[in-house]
């Protein structure tokens, strides 16, 4: 199997678990009071400790592209969630130059399978209970608020902490005083009945919403898209997205809140099949005529930990396993016949590439969101610095050093990420040189916000 190849089937595999993913994920377990797993690397590098999470990345740069996806599930258990997760790589010219088995940019076909624990995913019925109460609040007050900016400046003066009830009679009884007036000419339901039909739907089961109560509204409401779209159906937010909403009436109501420190640890096993054309060396002469191709499958060991809190997350991992490190340059096949002469060149290595045992680290340090947009912003910027260090048993070693920076839509973090990435990379033996690159990446990354 070519390069090209693999990384086709990788795309397609890609494609697949994603869709499996999040076909899951809107799968609800009846009586699951678990929250979500969460702190995952928004830009899925596979070298970072962070962990991978559900979603997917395609990354290019001025040597080729890759394309990354990953799924993660929480179980009930001690270890309570697993990953698997898919990387394919190939070079602008589709050719299988492997420069390093760590290397973000080599060629190949990788993988990450692992388990492990995460404190974000627990069991918190109290937190479960109340967070439900407090969205339905903010549910019924995101109604409310659009009732009350069509009154103009006859509005009602709703307090942050006021709760469904209080926000429906205060709007309730501005709109009677002053309804809105209404362009007859456009037809339909006219704003001053749609608003009358809000706050009547609102007033019986505003001290106490209910989840059923709460769907019947949102069912009566399904042709007005102004209001509609704050229905879970439509459009779910979690609770710590509608606390920078209501965040008085959160402190109000929520209670039995995760702590501000969080932790992950997790080991995994993470193959890597690479394969790369060469030449074949006997008695010390290279036989350039006859093209091999060389497949071979790296396994590594790897344990991560990571700690949260707040805007910052900071990652360690090591491991024990395969690296190789392969050059590749121009060979030609010259044939010669009488006086003419024909050459044929292409890229490979001279000699049978050999694997070697390796110690590898890596950490990862992030700051997200970074205070610079204030707030209100419709992104969010966030950055990394990712250090990665590949030492083989038979000496030397090889390190690289990436610093991504990345934007997130701010009202649903990490849903979709892009940004820049440079790369800094430098081997010792073989000695490379330094290298210096810039990767730019895309991509879907739900529900991994901290």
């Amino acid at each position: 199997m070519s390069t090209s190849q693999v990384f086709l089937t990788c795309a397609f595999l890609a494609f697949c678990l994603v869709a499996c993913g999040l076909a899951q994920g809107q799968t609800k377990q009846p009586g699951q009071t678990q929250t979500p797993d969460q702190g995952a690397d928004p830009t899925q590098n596979f070298v970072s400790p962070l962990g991978l999470g559900t979603g997917a990345i395609l990354s290019v740069t001025s040597k080729g592209t890759s394309v990354s996806a990953a799924v993660e599930r929480q179980m009930i258990a001690p270890v309570n969630f697993w990953q698997v997760a898919l990387s394919g790589t190939t070079d602008k010219n589709g050719q299988a130059q492997v420069y390093s088995s760590s290397d973000k940019d080599a060629p190949g076909f990788k993988a990450k399978i692992g388990v492990g624990h995460s404190s974000f995913i627990k069991l918190r019925p109290i937190y479960t209970s109340t967070g439900g109460d407090f969205l339905r609040q903010a549910w019924c007050r995101d109604l409310v608020n659009v009732v009350n900016k069509t009154l103009g400046p006859n509005a009602a003066s709703v307090l942050p902490n006021a709760n469904c009830a209080d926000a429906v009679k205060q709007v309730g009884d501005a709109l009677k005083k002053s309804p809105p007036k209404d362009d007859d000419t456009k037809g339909g339901t006219n704003t001053r009945d749609l608003d009358n039909k809000v706050i009547s739907l609102l007033g019986p089961i505003a001290s106490t919403v209910k989840m059923d109560e709460q769907a019947a509204v949102c069912n009566s409401l399904k042709d007005q898209a102004a209001f509609y779209q704050f229905c879970p159906a439509k459009l779910y937010k979690s609770v710590e997205e509608q606390r920078r909403n209501y965040p008085v009436l959160y402190s109000q109501i929520v209670f039995g809140q995760p702590s501000p420190f969080q932790w992950k640890a997790w080991g995994s096993w993470a193959p890597t099949l690479n394969s790369v054309d060469y030449r074949a060396v006997q008695g010390g002469v290279p036989d350039l005529a006859d093209k091999h191709q060389w497949i071979h499958l790296l396994n590594t060991v790897l344990g991560d930990v990571a700690l949260y809190h707040g805007k910052f997350a900071f990652g360690v991992e090591g491991g024990f396993g395969q690296t190789v490190q392969v050059k590749t340059q121009n060979v030609c096949n010259n044939t010669t016949s009488g006086t003419y002469t024909a050459q044929l060149c292409d890229m490979a290595m001279v000699g049978q590439p050999n694997p070697k045992n390796a110690w590898t680290g890596s950490s990862t340090l992030e700051l997200y969101p970074l205070p610079v947009l204030g707030k209100g912003s419709l992104v969010s910027p966030g950055i990394q610095v990712v250090y990665s260090y590949v030492a083989p048993t038979s000496g030397g070693h090889s390190s690289e050093l990436a610093v991504p920076f990345y934007l997130a839509p701010s009202i649903s973090p990490m849903k979709f990420v892009f940004g820049i990435q440079p790369i800094w990379d430098w081997n010792t033996d073989p000695k490379v040189g330094n290298k210096f690159s810039v990767a730019l990446f895309v991509g879907a990354r739900p529900e991994i916000t901290k």
